[in-house]
């Protein structure tokens, strides 16, 4: 069968699994209008996420491919999609990374709100409450669980380490051939393949990396090179070899957060907000993605209203807004912007009402 064939056959597969109620992709049930412009987690694609330093950007990259995803699948068992998440954290240790989960999981079954810090009781005048460790020591059936669909890995940091990291998942979990004959990939001299097959056509494998900056450079080269080679070498054999999705969280330049002023005085909205060409330590990682998505903060730069006519009061809403972009989307819609409610202390997102309809007395600044 011919490309062209297996993309109408794709196509008349896909509607008949939709007609019957059924998944093409993992959507994004809590977030509808990002939905109406990004399907939602497809296989065999390269995001990145991109915003000024301390912004919110690890935190919506956990809403969007990790802590979704989970929700989706714990809530619908019998969709038929399979979930498997490498998340490759170059910030944090693994039990931070988890700690965040936990957070997140009180705040929204039980609108406990404890940072991950105030877990462990660290703070001078804040002990967890005994009603709180007794919902923590509740969810140890859910995280038997998420083990089973999420590793986090903490202490892989140089890209060839990551990709064959996967690569050996994708040998464990699939077959190599080329010119249509099986390639023992498990073998060392076996290097050149040209198709991979899944053996689970239905599982998703997610790979996350936070964040790129922290990737340790090999044989002595600089952090650009070590950028670029992760991003246009393996980011894409594992998006187009396997099919894989690819998420990279990268922060923008320095100079991306300097705020600027017209000679009247006033702030330049678009000096500050993230962009492609402001990616820091390597713009050319953008070249290679599918989609780029944005987070920028307003009210970190004193912006009273947000967007300048008819926005929201950030007076009321302070640093718990944020703005995720649409910055570049090669197979759809770039440009657009959805509002956010962001609860730092718990990794919480919520899209917002139009500010004409906005109750501010339902969300909380920080």
């Amino acid at each position: 069968m011919g490309l062209y064939q297996n993309i109408v056959a794709k196509a008349a597969a896909n509607r008949e699994i939709r007609l019957a109620g059924g998944y093409t992709c993992f959507p994004w049930l809590d977030m509808p209008k990002i939905s109406t412009i990004l399907p939602g987690i497809q296989k065999g694609r390269y995001v990145i996420v991109t915003a000024n330093s301390k912004v919110g950007k690890t935190q919506i990259t956990d809403h969007l491919y990790l802590l979704n995803p989970l929700d989706f699948l714990q809530k619908n068992p019998t969709s038929g999609l399979k979930l498997k998440i490498f998340y490759f954290s170059l910030e944090m240790s693994a039990e931070d990374k988890l700690k965040s989960v936990v957070s997140n999981k009180l705040f929204k079954d039980h609108n406990i709100s404890t940072s991950p810090d105030k877990l462990y009781s660290e703070y001078k005048n804040d002990i967890i409450a005994e009603n709180v460790l007794q919902k923590l020591s509740s969810y140890e059936e859910y995280f038997n669980w998420f083990s089973q669909h999420v590793e986090i890995i903490d202490n892989i940091r140089n890209p060839y380490g990551i990709y064959k990291y996967v690569r050996q998942y994708a040998i464990a979990n699939g077959t190599f051939y080329l010119n249509g004959r099986i390639v023992d990939m498990s073998n060392p001299s076996n290097k050149i393949y040209d198709e991979y097959k899944a053996n689970d056509p239905d599982e998703y494998v997610i790979i996350i990396t936070d964040h790129v900056s922290l990737l340790q450079p090999e044989n002595g080269k600089s952090l650009w090179d070590a950028i670029f080679s992760y991003s246009s070498n393996y980011c894409l054999k594992m998006r187009d070899n396997f099919k894989y999705t690819v998420v990279n969280v990268q922060q923008q330049a320095a100079d991306q957060e300097k705020q600027q002023f017209t000679f009247k005085g006033s702030s330049i909205i678009n000096k500050i907000k993230p962009s492609p060409d402001g990616l820091g330590d390597c713009k050319l990682s953008g070249r290679d993605c599918d989609v780029m998505l944005g987070l920028f903060a307003p009210a970190r730069y004193n912006i009273a209203q947000y967007p300048a006519e008819e926005g929201y009061d950030l007076t009321k809403l302070g640093d718990s807004f944020r703005e995720l972009s649409i910055l570049l989307n090669r197979r759809g819609i770039s440009g657009r912007t959805i509002p956010l409610y962001f609860r730092g202390d718990t990794n919480f997102f919520k899209e917002l009402p139009s500010p004409t309809t906005i109750n501010y007395q339902n969300y909380i600044c920080q």
